[in-house]
């Protein structure tokens, strides 16, 4: 990372973003491994919610509670929408794994001027309806016991102002583990009406689902 210093005196981080570079070897190993990897490490993979496909790019929304979510992210989409794959991650954990890359992974830096590359970037994605793109506005880990979610706007505001054609699909992972040693991995699926296409309309959208589903849990 460098530093350049601007005529106020501080400094400010400058960086250039990573873009995916997918590969044949990659998009195909890790299709076939993170549905090895969940099927293996979880009892039971429920889907809750089957939404309407469209003839557009997709904007997948999760909630971000744990190392798991790049491998959930991509069994959606292998199973649902057999889109080019993306997820945007934090600069400094896709440096450590420079190979997701490989298999659609591009960075984001917050606070720094790489942001507008990363937004202007994730833009022209959606503007191809073969991509799907998964983004997790909650900006890092949280609990699945924490709630209410909240969202990161700033970045959302700028992306949902521009007028693209693509759908929102909210997801939201929950586990379980009841009588077994292996937990249980329930998803929910939803898609969102154009009507929430606002950051507050989504932040509160999401959290309407996920509560929908945890109460659908306890009983």
């Amino acid at each position: 990372m460098n530093l350049r210093k601007h005529h106020g005196g501080n400094y400010i981080q400058k960086s250039k973003m990573i873009k995916a570079k997918h590969t044949t070897f990659f998009t195909w190993f890790f299709k076939h491994y993170s549905s090895f990897k969940l099927k293996h490490n979880f009892s039971d993979i429920l889907i809750k919610g089957n939404p309407e496909i469209s003839n557009q790019a997709v904007l997948l929304i999760g909630n971000h509670f744990s190392w798991w979510d790049g491998f959930i992210a991509k069994y959606i989409n292998d199973t649902f929408f057999n889109r080019t794959f993306h997820v945007m991650m934090l600069e400094n954990e896709l440096k450590d794994r420079m190979f997701l890359s490989k298999a659609g992974a591009y960075s984001i830096m917050k606070n720094s001027r790489s942001m507008v590359e990363s937004l202007a970037y994730t833009k022209k994605l959606l503007q191809n309806r073969k991509n799907l793109v998964t983004i997790y506005p909650q900006g890092r880990f949280y609990s699945l016991y924490h709630f209410p979610i909240e969202f990161e706007k700033g970045f959302l505001k700028q992306l949902l102002k521009e007028d693209i054609d693509f759908q929102i699909v909210f997801y939201v992972a929950l586990v379980d583990y009841f009588e077994k040693p292996k937990p249980k991995l329930t998803l929910g699926l939803k898609r969102i009406e154009t009507s929430y296409f606002t950051p507050e309309g989504l932040e509160s959208e999401f959290n309407t689902f996920y509560k929908s589903l945890i109460m659908e849990q306890k009983q």
